[in-house]
C-alpha cells in the first residue's frame, strides 16, 4: 500500500479508537482528509490536516484531536517522528526503509492501480472550430487540452466520449460557400466584397477540389453546402491527427438541429413558460441610430439572472446560435451523461452563463455536472516579435507549419503546461532549443539519460537489467538526501493523476515531469562533483544497483505519464 492510502487508514483507524462513542462512518469523508509532502524538508516528510477537518464533527479542539492521533501514530514502527504544528497540522517523519519499500510497491503498481474513484459517463466537447478553414494554433490549445483531460479521466477509470461539434449551418457556411462559388467562377480576380468572402489562399484549393466533383459549365455553383464542409473537415481531421488528438463522433449541427427538434424544443420552452415573442433589449455595443427593434422568440433568462433575454430565432426565423447550442445540449444530456465538459476559447466567455441557464431551467429534476473550461490565448514568439495571427485576413499561421517546424511532441507538451486561464507565449527558439528553458527537451533527455545509465550498467556489470528480479534488490544504499527526495516525488505520482483528473488540469502532470527531471538531472550530476555519489560505480555493483533501480522508477514514471499525455520518450538523443 503507498503511503498515503497506508496514512489515511492509520488516521482513520485512530479516530475510530479515539472517538469510538461518536465515530460513525457517515461523519467519515476520506476525500476532505489531505496527505500532502511538503517543500520544505523540515515539515516531516508528510503533512495533514486530519486535526482541522474532523475536530467539530467529534466535539474537541484541533490541537486536543491532533494529540490523540500522535499518540496512536507512535506505535506504527516505520514512523520515525511525529511532531504537532501550528493549529493541529501533523508532521510525520518516516524512517528510510519506509520510503525504500515505498519504491517498490510503486512499480508494482505501476501495471495497474486502483484509483478508487466513481466511474462516470462522460461527453467531453472540444475543438469544435468552424469548419471555414484550417486550424491554427491557438485551435491546437484547445484540442490537445480537451485530448489530455479525456486520456487523463479515463486513466483513472471514466467512461469518456471525446465529441466535436461540427457548426455546419448558419451565416458562416453562406460566406464559406460565397468563397468557393466566387474562386470557382472567378479564379484569381481580387475580392472586393470581405463581407461576403473569406480571404486567404486554402480555399483557393478548396476550389480546385471542388472543381473536380462538379458538373462542367459557363458557370460552376455549389448544389450541396455539405460537400464544400466534409472537404474542410477532412483537413482539419488530418491536422487534429497529426498532433494525436481524434474524436469518437462528430456531431452535425444542421442534422441535430432540424425542424423536428426545433419544434420539440420549442413546445417544451413554451410549456414551462421559458420563452416569448418579443423585443430584445438594444446591446451596450449598438448606437440608437443602428438599432431596429424586431419581433423574435426570446428566452427568459433574465428572469433566472442573466443581464438580458436570449435570441432563440433571429427575426426571419432563423435559429440563433443560442438555439442550436441548447439543443445539441439537451441531446446530451438525453443521452445519460453524468458529466458534460466543453473546452471553449476565451472569447465565449460571455456565453458560459446563457447555456448553463437555459440547461438548468429546462431539465430540473435531472441530475448532472455542467463544465466549462476556457482557454486563453497562444502568442507565438519568433526573435523578440510576436507572430502576427488573424484569421480573418486569411495570413493566419496554421497547426500545420507549426507542426512541421517543431513536430507534435513539443505542441502537445506545451499547450498543456499552464493553467487553460493562463496565456500561453509559444516561443520557437524556446522550444528548439536543447536546454533546461525547454521543458519537453528537459523531460525528455532525462528518459534518455535514464535509459542509456541502464546500457552502461548492463555493460559495466555484464548484465541485462530487465532480466533481473526487481524484488530482490536491496534498496538500504539509497540513504543520500537527493534520493530520498526523489523516491518521494516519485510515490506522489498517482496523487498528481487524481488531483489532475479531478480539476480536469493536466498541467499537473506537466509541472510534475518537470520538477522529476529537474531533480534527476542534479542527481546525476552529484557524480561530477563526488565520485562517491556517481551512480554507477564499476567498483561497487551493490550500490550500483540500488541507485540503478531508483534510475529505472525514475524512467518508468516518465514514461506512464508522457504516455498518458500522448508524448514521445526516445530512448537517446
Amino acid at each position: 500500500m503507498l503511503y498515503h492510502d497506508f496514512l489515511k487508514d492509520k488516521l482513520i483507524d485512530s479516530l475510530r479508537l479515539n472517538f469510538s462513542d461518536k465515530f460513525s462512518s457517515d461523519i467519515i469523508d476520506k476525500s476532505e482528509l489531505t496527505i500532502e509532502i511538503p517543500n520544505n524538508k523540515k515539515f516531516g516528510d508528510v503533512s495533514t490536516n486530519v486535526a482541522m477537518v474532523f475536530s467539530k464533527k467529534f466535539g474537541t479542539s484541533p490541537n486536543n484531536l491532533a494529540e490523540k492521533v500522535i499518540n496512536e501514530l507512535r506505535k506504527i514502527e516505520v514512523i520515525e517522528k511525529i511532531e504537532k504544528v501550528g493549529p493541529g497540522f501533523i508532521n510525520i517523519f518516516f524512517k528510510i526503509n519506509f520510503w525504500h519499500d515505498q519504491l517498490k510497491i510503486l512499480l508494482k503498481k505501476m501495471e495497474r492501480y486502483n484509483y478508487k474513484v466513481k466511474k462516470k459517463k462522460i461527453c467531453l466537447e472540444f475543438v469544435s472550430a468552424n469548419p471555414t478553414g484550417l486550424m491554427h494554433i491557438g485551435h491546437a490549445r484547445g484540442a490537445v487540452l480537451g485530448d489530455t483531460i479525456s486520456s487523463v479521466l479515463e486513466e483513472v477509470g471514466h467512461d469518456v466520449v471525446r465529441e466535436y461539434y461540427i457548426n455546419d449551418a448558419g451565416e458562416q457556411i453562406k460566406v464559406l460557400c460565397n468563397t468557393i462559388n466566387h474562386h470557382l467562377n472567378y479564379n484569381n480576380e481580387p475580392i472586393n466584397d470581405l463581407k461576403n468572402i473569406y480571404p486567404g489562399e486554402y480555399l483557393k484549393k478548396v476550389s480546385k477540389k471542388m472543381s473536380n466533383l462538379l458538373q462542367k459549365g459557363e458557370k460552376k455553383q455549389l448544389k450541396n453546402e455539405s460537400e464544400v464542409v466534409d472537404v474542410v473537415m477532412s483537413d482539419i481531421k488530418n491536422d487534429l491527427r497529426e498532433i494525436s488528438v481524434g474524436h469518437n463522433y462528430f456531431v452535425s449541427e444542421k442534422k441535430i438541429s432540424n425542424e423536428k427538434k426545433v419544434c420539440i424544443l420549442k413546445n417544451k420552452l413554451e410549456k414551462q413558460k421559458l420563452s416569448y415573442y418579443g423585443y430584445q433589449d438594444k446591446p451596450k455595443s449598438v448606437d440608437n441610430d443602428n438599432w431596429e427593434k424586431k419581433k423574435q422568440l426570446l428566452f427568459k433568462s433574465k428572469n433566472l439572472g442573466d443581464e438580458t433575454d436570449r435570441a432563440l430565432l433571429k427575426p426571419n426565423g432563423e435559429l440563433t446560435y443560442f438555439m442550436s447550442d441548447i439543443i445539441y445540449h439537451q441531446n446530451k444530456i438525453d443521452r445519460n451523461f453524468d458529466t458534460l465538459i466543453n473546452i471553449w476559447g476565451v472569447d465565449h466567455s460571455g456565453y458560459v452563463k446563457r447555456l448553463k441557464l437555459a440547461l438548468e431551467a429546462l431539465n430540473p429534476n435531472k441530475k448532472y455536472n455542467f463544465e466549462i473550461k476556457l482557454t486563453s490565448l497562444v502568442n507565438l514568439i519568433e526573435g523578440e516579435k510576436k507572430k502576427k495571427m488573424s484569421k480573418r485576413e486569411g495570413n493566419y499561421i496554421t497547426l500545420r507549419d507549426v507542426v512541421k517546424e517543431v513536430g507534435a511532441d513539443v505542441i502537445r507538451f506545451m499547450m498543456i503546461s499552464r493553467n487553460a486561464d493562463k496565456k500561453i507565449d509559444f516561443d520557437f527558439d524556446l522550444v528548439l532549443s536543447k536546454s533546461k528553458d525547454n521543458p519537453v527537451f528537459y523531460v525528455q533527455y532525462a528518459y534518455a539519460r535514464c535509459m542509456s545509465l541502464v546500457k552502461i550498467f548492463n555493460k559495466t556489470f555484464d548484465c541485462n537489467f530487465n532480466e533481473i528480479d526487481k524484488n530482490d534488490f536491496d534498496l538500504s544504499h539509497l540513504i543520500l538526501d537527493e534520493e530520498k527526495a526523489l523516491i518521494k516525488k516519485l510515490c506522489n505520482f498517482f496523487n498528481v493523476i487524481i488531483s489532475s483528473a479531478k480539476y480536469y488540469e493536466p498541467h499537473r502532470i506537466t509541472n510534475y515531469l518537470y520538477e522529476i527531471a529537474k531533480d534527476f538531472h542534479a542527481y546525476w550530476g552529484l557524480g561530477k562533483v563526488d565520485t562517491s555519489k556517481k551512480i554507477i560505480m564499476d567498483e561497487n555493483e551493490a550500490l550500483s544497483r540500488s541507485r540503478l533501480f531508483l534510475i529505472y522508477a525514475i524512467s518508468q514514471i516518465i514514461k506512464k505519464s508522457m504516455d498518458i499525455l500522448k508524448i514521445n520518450c526516445p530512448e537517446s538523443m
